[in-house]
């Protein structure tokens, strides 16, 4: 008797630490990709086919914008790609590290359109070919750890630069 009540609470605990139980992980969003251009950010989630654009007055509104359009809070703890136009890129990148939480081994790279590039293209493939080109030597490594040292200390880094015609090359972002 003693043992199925240890094995039902231990079953328990666990489904409680998990969060299992509760069913939490459907009341989020998961980031996987995104775009920022000044003050507009196209999100590609793990969980919505297509993108979500928010805009606003700053990058805490645009996401706000985009939570309401989705219906849900965006986690961005498992964000892979940033792609930035290259204008404030320290700025962006050291908020979104501070108050999005990124993994350090997310990719940072720089596209003239990056709403394009998420519209036309899978973040999976974007992903396969920021990392193909820095496997080739096209580009260097472009974690964003990488990228805001280079940035802090340079005042400038270069990272992958992803076109819409599915080239890529390298560029040195601000």
């Amino acid at each position: 008797m003693n043992r199925k009540f240890f094995v039902s609470a231990a079953f328990m605990a666990l489904l409680s630490v998990t969060g299992c139980a509760s069913g939490r992980i459907h009341e989020k969003c998961y980031l996987r990709a995104v775009s920022v251009s000044g003050n507009q950010l196209v999100f590609s989630l793990f969980n919505i086919d297509g993108v979500i654009v928010g805009t606003g007055d700053d990058m805490h509104s645009a996401r706000r914008s985009a939570e309401l359009i989705g219906g849900k809070p965006i986690f961005t703890g498992y964000t892979e790609l940033v792609i930035v136009d290259g204008e404030d890129s320290l700025g962006v990148l050291g908020n979104m590290l501070r108050e999005w939480k990124l993994s350090p081994s997310c990719r940072v790279v720089c596209s003239e359109n990056g709403e394009e590039l998420l519209r036309s293209n899978d973040a999976e493939l974007l992903i396969g070919i920021t990392d193909q080109a820095v496997k080739q030597g096209i580009a260097p490594p472009c974690d964003i750890i990488a990228v805001l040292g280079e940035l802090c200390h340079d005042g400038q880094a270069e990272t992958a630069e992803l076109h819409s015609d599915g080239t890529v090359g390298s560029c040195v972002i601000r």
